[in-house]
C-alpha cells in the first residue's frame, strides 16, 4: 500500500505537496470516482489512479533539468486557464514528464528546477529545509525617494524579516547593487517561498518590482543559460 500523493509523485506528475493540491482540486480519481482529501492509501497494482482523466504509470527514469525561465511562462504543467505552450513545462522534452520544482510567478524569469523525482522535489520545497534561493532585483519608487541613506535604510529592513500578512518573513540576506532616485538594484536571499514573497515585500517599502531573477538554487547557479534554454544535470549536482 501506498499513500496516494507519494504515488502520484512517483509518477512524476508533481510533488508530493502540488499532488495535495490536484487533490483538494478534485481533479484525482481512483477507480473512477474523486479521490477524497485526507490521505488514501492506494494499492498501485490494482487501484486504477488518473489525473485530469489521464492514467498514470512510474517512471523509473528519472532526469533533472536546470531551466532559464523566461518572462511570460507560467511554472506548472498543465492549468485550464494557461496555454501548454506558455508553460516552463513546454520548454523542455515531453518524455518523460517532468514537473517544476517551486514556483516562479509569471512575471519573474530565472533558474527553476524540472524533474520527476518527488521525492527530491519534495526536500527541496519543504520549508524546513530552508534552501537557500538568490534573486536580483531592479525596484522603482512608490513613494518620494528621500536619498541615499534613508532608501538604503528601507531596503536593508528586509534583512531583519517583514510583517506579511499577519506573519513576519525569515530574516533574508541583503545586497544592494546600486541605489539611486529611479529605484535600488539588490541582490536577496531567502530560505523561504512564500506566494510572490519579494514583490510583496517591496510593496510594503513602498517599491515596485520592475524585474526579478531567480539566479541561485542552493549550489546551483543560474550561468550562462539564456532564456529558454535548459541543461540537464544530475541528481548529485543539486
Amino acid at each position: 500500500m501506498e499513500r496516494l500523493n507519494k504515488y502520484i509523485a512517483r509518477c512524476g506528475i508533481a510533488s508530493r505537496r502540488k499532488a495535495d493540491e490536484l487533490i483538494a482540486a478534485g481533479r484525482v480519481s481512483v477507480n473512477g470516482i474523486p479521490a477524497p482529501p485526507c490521505g488514501l492509501m492506494i494499492d498501485p497494482d490494482k487501484d486504477s489512479v488518473t489525473v485530469d482523466g489521464a492514467g498514470l504509470e512510474t517512471s523509473e527514469d528519472l532526469v533533472y533539468y536546470t531551466l532559464n525561465k523566461p518572462a511570460g511562462y507560467y511554472s506548472t504543467v498543465s492549468d485550464p486557464h494557461v496555454d501548454h505552450d506558455m508553460t516552463v513545462c513546454s520548454l523542455v522534452p515531453a518524455e518523460p514528464r517532468v514537473f517544476p520544482v517551486g514556483r516562479l510567478d509569471a512575471d519573474s524569469c530565472g533558474l527553476i528546477i524540472l524533474t520527476n523525482d518527488g521525492e527530491l522535489a519534495n526536500m527541496l520545497t519543504h520549508p524546513s529545509f530552508e534552501h537557500e534561493k538568490e534573486y536580483e532585483v531592479f525596484a522603482s519608487w512608490e513613494k518620494q525617494f528621500q536619498g541615499k541613506i534613508k532608501g538604503r535604510k528601507i531596503v536593508m529592513s528586509m534583512e531583519r524579516g517583514l510583517n506579511l500578512e499577519g506573519k513576519m518573513t525569515l530574516p533574508a540576506k541583503v545586497e544592494i547593487r546600486r541605489i539611486d532616485e529611479s529605484g535600488v538594484l539588490f541582490r536577496i536571499i531567502l530560505k523561504e517561498g512564500r506566494n510572490r514573497q519579494i514583490r510583496k515585500m517591496c510593496e510594503l517599502l513602498g517599491l515596485k518590482v520592475l524585474t526579478l531573477q531567480r539566479i541561485r538554487i542552493g549550489g546551483l547557479l543560474l550561468g550562462e543559460l539564456l532564456p529558454g534554454d535548459y541543461e540537464i544535470i544530475s541528481k548529485e549536482d543539486i
